[in-house]
């Protein structure tokens, strides 16, 4: 029915349209719907980071941020010497180490940093206990890494997509590789969880991603997630254990020998 009402041609004109303008889009949409409704998780990575900085932001400091994409982080770090990593060069050419973590990083020397940050990045990689010893032997003696990874959330990066942690394999992976594990917090806990289901189960069995109609449904039921968010974000807090959560925010510090 809906294909009836908007002929193939201009379904690709407005979405054309829609994807030139989606960074615009999503400033305006996070004005009227704040993201700690909307997306959660993202909410408390963002404000994660944003407490590393002010405990950690010093002058003389070194920092690499592993899987650095287009750095959305450095914007908050204005006093220390920030470091970016990838696995290729992004279009504004700003990533200073170019390799895979999995493999090692060869153009970086032994305890280079005081500080690691890696968000988003470790379900993502092959062998996690090796970019576990590359973090161990890149940071100095008392360095800190910054880690934020799913646990519950639907599979992206297809096909790079390769693990969930809990927070026992979390702490399992620091401990068996040098580092102590200092602090770990749960963002959300099921009712987070319910909040993501149901924001994509219609897109899941209906719409291709990307698609017009895609971007055609968030417009049109961004009122009814808004609400149904905001009662799993007001209800969240009776889940106590929060063993079911959407992402975990870690701080490992590397053990002196």
């Amino acid at each position: 029915m809906l294909k009836n009402i908007f002929p193939n041609k201009t379904r690709k004109y407005l979405l054309r349209i829609i994807k030139l303008d989606m960074e615009k889009l999503f400033e305006v949409y996070l004005k009227i719907f704040p993201l700690k409704i909307i997306k959660y998780h993202n909410y408390r990575i963002e404000q994660f980071i944003k407490n590393v900085s002010k405990q950690y932001d010093s002058e003389g400091k070194r920092m690499i941020d592993i899987g650095a994409e287009n750095s959305p982080y450095k914007k908050y770090f204005k006093n220390l010497r920030y470091f970016t990593q990838d696995i290729q060069q992004n279009k504004n050419q700003t990533i200073d180490f170019i390799g895979d973590i999995n493999e090692g990083l060869p153009d970086i020397k032994d305890a280079s940093f005081d500080y690691i940050l890696c968000t988003q990045v470790l379900e993502h990689l092959r062998e996690p206990h090796k970019a576990f010893k590359e973090f161990y032997r890149m940071l100095k003696p008392g360095g800190k890494l910054f880690l934020t990874t799913h646990m519950c959330y639907d599979a992206h990066m297809i096909p790079y997509d390769y693990f969930r942690f809990t927070k026992y394999g979390l702490k399992y992976l620091g401990e068996s590789n040098g580092f102590k594990l200092e602090h770990i917090a749960p963002h959300g806990g099921i009712f987070q969880v319910i909040a993501r289901i149901f924001d994509t189960l219609l897109i899941k069995l209906f719409f291709e991603r990307e698609s017009f109609f895609y971007y055609l449904y968030i417009v049109i039921f961004t009122i009814p997630i808004f609400i149904f968010n905001s009662l799993c974000y007001l209800l969240d807090f009776l889940d106590r254990e929060k063993t079911m959560t959407l992402n975990y925010e870690c701080i490992y510090r590397k053990k002196f020998n």
